[in-house]
């Protein structure tokens, strides 16, 4: 039987321990890009449809907090603007863009702009969502939208999908968050673009760019 010299012993070593190092680099970058990832593609993309609430007030209509009393669209109104995005917890596109709101809320809420979540899908409750967010520790409020009721108001149809207010709730901008699911590749960041010329008074040239995402289920 041969004997391994002292170098080759040292070098076996290094070599099972570089090996080891190796699989769990690869098995913890696994599992990130399974909990990022996955969130960066739906099963079945959906367009959102053009909005037919330019021009109008927004009615007024009622929702539910996730400590189920009863709320108002118009309470979670904004100085300036006020944000709605329409997320799921199934939804894998929804589920990518926490971060990205994450760091426009910090950003915006200073200056006069309301974020607010709506979950309306009819497959997904109240109690889920509330795991979600614990979970994922997701940065907007979120309310109910049980029956369904502000999502046909809005006439919204995907998630994540946006709507921004000015402060007498009408439409300044509907649709994406920007052009790159997966956010390695933006090229325009449609949503914080709209804030930004929102609040210094300016009117939009494109007040919409239409979001793609997991069709609303009603």
């Amino acid at each position: 039987m041969t004997t391994l010299s002292k170098r080759q012993r040292i070098l076996f070593i290094s070599f099972s321990l570089l090996a080891a190092l190796a699989v769990v680099a690869y098995y913890s970058l696994q599992e990130k890009m399974d909990d990022d990832s996955k969130v960066q593609s739906c099963a079945t993309d959906t367009t959102a449809l053009i909005s037919p609430l330019f021009h109008k007030t927004v009615e007024n209509v009622s929702l539910k907090m996730l400590n189920g009393q009863p709320a108002m669209l118009y309470d979670f109104g904004g100085k300036h603007l006020t944000a709605i995005v329409f997320c799921s917890y199934k939804c894998p596109c929804s589920n990518g863009y926490i971060a990205r709101l994450r760091t426009m809320r910090e950003i915006y809420s200073l200056r006069g702009v309301s974020f607010l979540a709506i979950n309306a899908n009819s497959d997904e409750t109240l109690d889920g969502m509330k795991q979600y967010i614990s979970k994922k520790n997701y940065p907007l409020p979120v309310c109910r939208d049980n029956d369904g009721i502000a999502a046909d108001l809005l006439h919204a149809t995907v998630t994540p999908e946006v709507f921004i207010f000015d402060s007498k709730w009408k439409l300044q901008y509907h649709g994406r968050i920007d052009d790159d699911k997966s956010g390695l590749f933006i090229t325009d960041s449609s949503m914080r673009n709209a804030l930004d010329t929102l609040l210094t008074g300016k009117e939009l040239r494109m007040k919409e760019k239409l979001s793609l995402g997991c069709a609303i289920v009603r």
